[in-house]
C-alpha cells in the first residue's frame, strides 16, 4: 500500500499530496507503518535520489515510474526507518514484480542491496559538520546524528549539496541564503529534518500529568502519550480551550490583542481553518461574538462542530459573514494562505512546491483575501495579518502594501524564523512564520491599488 501511494506521487512531484483512504482497511498497525513509508519518502524525496543517483546505470528521470517507486521506497526504510534492509529489500522486489514485471524486480534489488552497504558508520553528532561546505558524503538525520556514505554521492556546489541533503528545494533554499545568509539558511534548512513535537497550551502546570513536559515558551507543554490519551486530555477541559497549538502561531493573535483598546465584542476569523485560532480567541475573550468561516469545505465542517459545542463561537460561511460583520469588526484576524516555509517541519508535502510562478500566486491570493476584508473593520479596530511563511514578499511587503492602499497603521511586523535543529530537545522546537498588526484610524478610506502598490 505505501508503494502504491509512493507510486502515485511519483506521477505527481513536486506536487506532492501527504495522506490518503487508502490504508484506511488495513489493520491499525499496517495503516501506521503504510504512512510511516510514505512520511519518510515525501520528507526526504530528494535527498533519497540524490543517494540512488551512483548507483544508476541511467539518468532518475528515463527510469520507468514503478521502478522510481519501489527504489525510494525502499531507500526511505533503509536510511531513514529501523526496518531491517532484507525486508525492505524483499517487500519492494516483490511488489515491482506485480506493479510491473519479474524482469524489473531484478535491478530494484541490485540498487537497495548497493543503499544497504552504503552506510559506512552513523556519527553521533554529525548534524554540526553538515556546516563544513567540503563533505560531501554526510547525510543527516533528524535525530542530529548523520551517515557517513561509501562515497561522496551529494554535489559539490554548496548550494545544491544542502538541498540535496535536506531535500529542499534548491530555488527555495537560494531564495534563503539571499534574504538570511548561508549559515542561518542552513538553520532553517536543517529544521525541517525534525520530527516536530506536538506542543499544547494552556498549561499552566505540566507537573500532575506523566505525558506533559514545560516547553520553552510560557503556558504552552509538550505532550510525550499517546493519541487517544491526548484526544481525551483535550475533551476533559470543561472550557474546550485546551488546544494543539505552536507558540509561533498563538503569537500573532496575542500580539494582536495588545493593542485593542476596549475588550472586543465582534471578533472575525476570516481564514480559520480547523479553528485552532478560534479556539484561542474565545479563550482570551470569553465575552464576544467570534464569527469564524473558511472556504474549504472540510475545514468548514470542523469549524460548524465546534460552534456546535460552543457558546461563544459561530460558524459562517463566508459570504454570510461578510454580509453580518461588515463595518462591525472590533478585531480580524486574517491568517492567509501562504508557501508554508515556516512549517515545512510539519508540511512536508510542501517542501518542494516553491517557485516564484508559484509565489506570483499566493500573492495574488493574499491580496484578493486580504482587500475585500478590510472593509470588515470600525473605526479603531485591529487588524492581524499573519502567515506561516518566512518570505519577504509573502510578509513584510505584503503588509506595507495593507498599509498603504488601506491608510491602515503598521503597529508591529515580526517575522519569527523557526527554531529547533536535529539533535535538540522538543521543547525548543517552534515554528516559523510572520504576523503584523494594523489599527484602522478614524478617516481611513480604501483606494484603488496602482503597479507602485506592488511588491517589490
Amino acid at each position: 500500500m505505501a508503494l502504491d501511494r509512493i507510486l502515485s506521487q511519483s506521477r505527481k512531484f513536486p506536487d506532492l499530496l501527504l495522506g490518503g483512504p487508502e490504508v484506511e482497511h488495513l489493520d491499525a498497525r499496517d495503516a501506521a507503518f503504510s504512512r510511516a513509508i510514505e512520511l519518510a519518502a515525501i520528507r526526504r524525496w530528494t535527498t533519497i535520489t540524490a543517494c540512488l543517483r551512483p548507483h544508476l546505470t541511467k539518468h532518475w528521470h528515463l527510469l520507468e515510474k514503478p521502478i522510481q517507486a519501489a527504489l525510494v521506497g525502499g531507500t526511505a526504510q533503509i536510511l531513514f526507518m529501523s526496518v531491517p534492509p532484507h525486508a525492505a529489500v524483499d517487500g519492494c522486489v516483490e511488489w515491482t514484480k506485480q506493479a510491473l514485471r519479474p524482469g524489473a524486480a531484478g535491478f530494484v534489488n541490485a540498487v537497495l542491496r548497493k543503499i544497504a552497504a552504503s552506510v559506512v558508520e552513523v556519527l553521533p553528532h554529525g548534524t554540526a559538520d553538515i556546516l563544513d561546505r567540503k563533505r560531501r558524503d554526510l547525510l543527516p538525520m533528524s535525530d542530529g546524528s548523520a551517515l557517513r556514505l561509501n562515497a561522496e554521492v551529494f554535489s559539490e556546489d554548496h548550494a545544491a549539496r544542502l538541498a540535496e541533503q535536506t531535500a529542499i528545494g534548491r530555488e527555495l533554499l537560494l531564495q534563503w541564503i539571499a534574504q538570511f545568509g548561508w549559515e542561518r539558511a542552513v538553520e532553517c534548512a536543517l529544521h525541517t529534518l525534525v520530527e516536530p513535537p506536538i506542543i499544547v497550551t494552556p498549561v499552566d502546570d505540566c507537573t500532575d500529568h506523566p505525558h506533559l513536559s514545560a516547553h520553552a515558551s510560557k503556558g504552552f507543554a509538550v505532550w510525550s502519550g499517546p493519541h487517544s490519551e491526548l484526544v481525551a486530555w483535550l475533551e476533559a477541559d470543561p472550557t474546550r480551550a485546551r488546544r494543539v497549538q505552536d507558540p509561533t502561531s498563538a503569537e500573532s493573535v496575542a500580539n494582536g490583542a495588545r493593542f485593542l483598546q476596549n475588550p472586543p465584542k465582534v471578533i472575525v476569523d476570516l481564514c480559520a481553518g480547523r479553528g485552532t485560532k478560534t479556539r484561542q480567541l474565545a479563550q482570551l475573550f470569553p465575552n464576544a461574538t467570534v464569527l469564524a468561516t473558511d472556504p474549504d469545505p472540510v475545514r468548514f465542517a470542523c469549524l460548524e462542530e465546534l460552534a456546535n459545542g460552543h457558546p461563544t463561537i459561530r460558524a459562517l460561511d463566508p459570504e454570510a459573514l461578510l454580509r453580518e460583520a461588515a463595518g462591525n469588526t472590533d478585531f480580524l484576524i486574517l491568517d492567509v494562505p501562504c508557501s508554508n516555509t515556516g512549517v515545512l517541519a510539519r508540511r512536508p508535502e510542501a517542501r518542494f512546491r516553491f517557485s516564484k510562478k508559484r509565489l506570483d500566486s499566493v500573492l495574488g491570493k493574499q491580496r484578493d483575501i486580504s482587500d475585500p476584508a478590510i472593509g470588515l473593520l470600525k473605526t479603531g479596530g485591529v487588524l492581524v495579518y499573519a502567515t506561516c511563511s518566512i518570505e519577504t514578499a509573502e510578509n513584510i511587503r505584503q503588509a506595507k502594501r495593507l498599509a498603504k492602499v488601506h491608510a491602515l497603521s503598521l503597529i508591529v511586523d515580526e517575522r519569527i524564523l523557526p527554531s529547533g535543529i536535529p539533535g535538540c530537545t522538543p521543547q525548543s522546537y517552534s515554528d516559523g512564520g510572520f504576523h503584523a498588526v494594523f489599527v484602522k484610524q478614524a478617516g481611513s478610506t480604501i483606494r484603488a491599488a496602482t503597479i507602485e502598490d506592488e511588491p517589490e
